[in-house]
């Protein structure tokens, strides 16, 4: 029988019972047609999952027992930052998504000159919350039980100095070198940085060069912002990452 595994902001432990919040209730309920025979877990981003019995199931109330906490090791060695220049919104939903499932460490939405905007402060706001479900959402389906955390948006001139012992690295179709090119031995963190719809400029990829990233190119041909991000993660999880073993 499928187990039906759904994020909650409630505290867990084993031989707990808890009333499942509404927005959880509504989508157990009617997307999922969950019913008492069931089998759920639930997580909460601490790193666990908490297999639960199912004590009354309504449209009004579903009520559960914990009954274990089992300890996961769907983490990453290699901590990946994902720096992604916003595409439009679809594009986005999809880049999130899909660099969760990849098993990205830290998200950061970026604004560059390219990118698409966002203006008014309170559309940042309700952007910002709606990645954060897609993440939520992409954690229940791939079996990750830590949440990887999404900075505010950020403007592309406020992107720090890399640290020394740090590794930056930008997708440039110019660029001379390629991933595999590159003289990194076991890192534990990199940085990626994704340009938006048409590229980066070249004001900014001297800015970030200069901050030191290293450029690279990804192949003979040219892909699109949520393409690269996928690509890039994974094929550094190949080679540095759990996607090795």
């Amino acid at each position: 029988m499928r187990v039906v595994r759904l994020y909650t902001h409630q505290y867990l432990a084993p031989d707990i019972e808890l009333e499942l919040e509404d927005s959880i209730r509504h989508y157990a309920i009617n997307v999922l047609r969950l019913n008492k025979r069931s089998l759920i877990k639930l997580f909460n981003g601490d790193g666990y999952d908490y297999p639960c019995k199912i004590l009354d199931c309504s449209k009004t109330l579903i009520r559960v027992n914990v009954t274990k906490k089992i300890a996961l090791q769907s983490e990453s060695s290699l901590t990946t930052h994902l720096y992604i220049c916003i595409p439009k919104s679809s594009n986005m939903d999809y880049a999130i998504q899909k660099s969760v499932e990849a098993g990205v460490s830290f998200i950061h939405p970026i604004l560059s000159e390219r990118a698409s905007s966002i203006s008014r402060k309170k559309s940042a706001e309700n952007k910002h919350q709606h990645w954060q479900r897609i993440i939520q959402s992409a954690c229940e389906q791939c079996g990750r039980a830590v949440i990887p955390p999404l900075s505010s948006i950020t403007e592309f001139s406020e992107l720090a100095q890399l640290n020394d012992n740090e590794y930056g690295l930008i997708f440039d179709a110019n660029a001379d070198q390629t991933i595999n090119n590159l003289n990194i031995n076991n890192p534990t963190s990199i940085k990626l940085l994704i340009g938006p719809e048409g590229g980066l400029t070249e004001s900014e990829i001297k800015s970030l060069l200069e901050k030191g990233f290293q450029a690279v190119r990804y192949g003979p041909r040219i892909l699109r912002t949520e393409t690269a991000a996928l690509a890039a993660i994974l094929h550094i999880q190949s080679i540095w990452g759990d996607l090795n073993t």
